[in-house]
C-alpha cells in the first residue's frame, strides 16, 4: 500500500517552463493550492537557496524545471569496482522515501526536488542516439537519483515512457522503485519485451526500520504479479544487502516468498549490493537517522573511498543468496552493484546472457 502522499510546502517553476504541459498537468495532480514562484533559471534558484541537509525538508520543497547538461548519462560506477554498463536519464533528483543508507542524502544539495518537465527534449536526444548506434545493446533507467515511480501518479512519466520505448529494438529501459505504484502502467500493455520494472527488495524488519517510506515488501511482491500478468519483465535488486541478526533467515524468507508467486522466466536480471558508504554519508546518517545500526558493523575502506563491509563477510552474504536462489530453482542471470574484481572472480555469478544484457556485447 502506498505510504507517500506527494503534498509539497513549496513550489518553485523555471519561469521558461510556466506553460509547459508537463508543468500543467503535474500541478493539475497536486491536491494542495500551494503558492507557486517562479524563476528565471535553476541556477538562480540553487544560489538564493541554501541546500537542504535534511532528506524531509527537501522533499517538501518542488522545482519544476529542464534538463541540465546530457540527457543520457553512464552510471557513474565506482573506482575500482566493476560497472554493469548502466546509463541512467535524471528524470527526478530527490526522493521522498528517504532510505536511511541513501546516497542521495549526502549527494545532492540542492534545496528542492527537481522533477524536470522538458520530455520532449529527452526523447529527442534519445532517438537520435539509438539510431545512430543501432548495432549497440543500450541499458537505461531513471531510477539513479530519484525513484522511478515514486511520483509517477502526479506526472505520467511511465505511460510517455513505454510508449516511446516501444520503437526501439536496441534499448531495454528500467524502471526502479521501492514503491507499488503502478496504476499508470497497469493502463497499458507493453507490445516490446524491452520494458522492466525493477523492485529493490529487503527484508520487512529492514523495511520497517531502515526504508522509511517504501512500500512493505507483500506489496511490492504483488505488484510485481500484476505488472507480469500485464506483460512487463520484472527485475529484482537485493541492494543494499544489510549484515542484520538472523540474515540468513530473513533473506531466505524474502527469496522464498518472491519465488514462490512470481515465476523466475519472468525475471530479467537480478542485482547484489552490499551496504556501502562515503564519509560524508556516514555523517548523513548519523544525523538525519541517529537511532539505526546500520553502521555498528566492522567496515573497511575500499579503493573508491567507500566502505563496506569485509571482503570474507561480503562473499559470504552473496554466497548465501546465491545458493538460495539457486535452492530456489532460479536460473536469472545474477550481477553485483559496485563490486571488486576479486569478488566477481570468486564467486563468478554472470553467464552469456548476463554478459550481453547488462555488460552491452553488440547485438
Amino acid at each position: 500500500m502506498n505510504k507517500i502522499k506527494n503534498t509539497f510546502n513549496n513550489i518553485f517553476i523555471e519561469t521558461k517552463f510556466k506553460r509547459h504541459y508537463k508543468t500543467l498537468e503535474i500541478l493539475d495532480n497536486i491536491v494542495e493550492n500551494q503558492e507557486i514562484r517562479y524563476i528565471d533559471d535553476i541556477l538562480s534558484f540553487m544560489k538564493d537557496n541554501d541546500g537542504a541537509i535534511n532528506p524531509d525538508v527537501r522533499s517538501k520543497t518542488l522545482f519544476l524545471g529542464g534538463m541540465r547538461g546530457e540527457i543520457l548519462r553512464k552510471c557513474p560506477g565506482s573506482y575500482g569496482h566493476i560497472c554493469c554498463n548502466y546509463s541512467v536519464i535524471n528524470l527526478y533528483i530527490g526522493c521522498p522515501i528517504n532510505c536511511s543508507y541513501c546516497i542521495l542524502q549526502s549527494y545532492l544539495n540542492q534545496p528542492a526536488t527537481i522533477i524536470n518537465v522538458d520530455i520532449e527534449n529527452i526523447f529527442s536526444n534519445l532517438r537520435n542516439i539509438f539510431s545512430a548506434s543501432k548495432d549497440r545493446l543500450f541499458r537505461i533507467g531513471t531510477g539513479e537519483l530519484g525513484d522511478s515511480l515514486v511520483y509517477d501518479d502526479i506526472t505520467n512519466y511511465s505511460i510517455d515512457f513505454v510508449n516511446f520505448f516501444t520503437e526501439f529494438d536496441n534499448a531495454i529501459f528500467e524502471f526502479k522503485t521501492k514503491t507499488d505504484k503502478i496504476a499508470n502502467l497497469l493502463k497499458i500493455v507493453p507490445n516490446k519485451g524491452n520494458i522492466v520494472v525493477g523492485f529493490s527488495v529487503n527484508p520487512d524488519i529492514i523495511i520497517n526500520s531502515e526504508e522509511k517510506n517504501a512500500a512493505a515488501l507483500d506489496d511490492r511482491i504483488n505488484a510485481m504479479r500484476l505488472l507480469i500478468q500485464k506483460g512487463y519483465l520484472i527485475a529484482l535488486h537485493f541492494d543494499p544487502l544489510i549484515l542484520i541478526d538472523n540474515f540468513e533467515y530473513e533473506y531466505e524468507t524474502v527469496i522464498k516468498k518472491i519465488f514462490s508467486q512470481i515465476e523466475s522466466k519472468k525475471i530479467q536480471w537480478i542485482s547484489l549490493g552490499a551496504f556501502r558508504y562515503t564519509t560524508d554519508l556516514k555523517k548523513a546518517i548519523q544525523s538525519n537517522y541517529p537511532d539505526t545500526k546500520i553502521l555498528a558493523e566492522e567496515f573497511a575502506l575500499c579503493e573508491d573511498k567507500k566502505f563496506r563491509y569485509l571482503r570474507p563477510v561480503r562473499a559470504q552474504l552473496y554466497k548465501f543468496i546465491l545458493n538460495t536462489l539457486k535452492s530456489a530453482r532460479s536460473d536469472v542471470p545474477v550481477y553485483f552493484c559496485m563490486e571488486s574484481p576479486q569478488i566477481w572472480n570468486e564467486l563468478k555469478p554472470h553467464n552469456d546472457q548476463i554478459k550481453k544484457i547488462v555488460f552491452g556485447d553488440k547485438i
